[in-house]
C-alpha cells in the first residue's frame, strides 16, 4: 500500500519529468523546422513581394531564422518563421537590390570587395546634414578633371593626391587646399544608388558623383 509520502514523491518526481519531455519535444520540433544552415539561399517575403536572400543566423528559440535580402543594407535584415520562406526558385522575387558592395551578395556571385586605384572623374555635389535635413554645400562643389587635379566650383584648378590604400586624398590650392578626405566607390562602374563619395574630414560634408 503507498502511503501520502510516497505519493507525494511521485507526483514531485512527475513535475520534474515532465518538462524535461516537454523540452526534448520541442527540441526536436525546432530541430525538423529549422531546414536551413547559416549561408543558404532562400526566397524570404517582405510585405507581399518575395526576396533573394541568404540565412545569417539560425535562431534556436523559438525556431526562426534571421534573414538579409542581398543587395540591400544590413538594416534592411528581419526575422522570419521557418513557414515564411520558400526554397529559391520556387517562387517569383523581386530585383536585387542596389548595395553592390554588400558581403552577402559579392559572396553569393563569387566576387570580393571593389577597391578604387583612381578617384571617379566629373562634378562633385556636397551636402551636409543640418537640422533632420541635408542642406547643400554649393560652394564645395568641385569637379575631378583627371588623376591628379581638380577645378572647384569658382573654376580655380587645384591638385590633389590619392591613397588608393587607405582610401584617403589631400587637395592642394583651390577652395578645398589643405583639406583631407577619404573615397568610396562601391564598384565599377559606380552605381547610381552607390555613387561614388568623397568625405571631407574635418567638415564631414559629403561630396558625390552623381551617376
Amino acid at each position: 500500500m503507498i502511503g501520502i509520502k510516497q505519493v507525494a514523491v511521485i507526483a514531485a518526481i512527475s513535475l520534474a519529468a515532465a518538462p524535461l519531455w516537454l523540452v526534448g519535444q520541442n527540441a526536436a520540433w525546432a530541430q525538423a523546422a529549422l531546414q536551413y544552415r547559416v549561408g543558404d539561399r532562400v526566397a524570404a517575403p517582405i510585405g507581399a513581394q518575395f526576396f533573394d536572400s541568404v540565412i545569417v543566423q539560425v535562431i534556436p528559440n523559438p525556431p526562426s531564422y534571421r534573414v538579409h535580402p542581398l543587395g540591400f543594407l544590413s538594416t534592411a535584415d528581419f526575422t522570419a518563421n521557418p513557414q515564411m520562406l520558400r526554397a529559391p526558385g520556387s517562387v517569383k522575387t523581386e530585383p536585387v537590390g542596389g548595395i553592390a558592395n554588400d558581403p552577402y551578395l559579392l559572396a553569393a556571385q563569387g566576387k570580393k570587395a571593389f577597391h578604387p586605384t583612381m578617384i571617379y572623374p566629373g562634378g562633385y555635389e556636397c551636402s551636409a546634414l543640418s537640422g533632420g535635413h541635408l542642406e547643400a554645400r554649393l560652394l564645395l562643389n568641385f569637379t575631378i578633371v583627371d588623376a591628379e587635379r581638380y577645378r572647384d566650383h569658382a573654376g580655380t584648378t587645384g591638385s590633389y593626391r590619392f591613397d588608393a590604400a587607405s582610401g584617403t586624398l589631400v587637395f592642394k590650392g583651390g577652395t578645398l587646399d589643405g583639406q583631407r578626405a577619404t573615397y568610396t566607390q562601391a564598384s565599377d562602374p559606380p552605381t547610381g544608388s552607390q555613387p561614388p563619395s568623397i568625405t571631407l574630414a574635418v567638415s564631414g560634408d559629403t561630396c558625390q558623383r552623381r551617376i
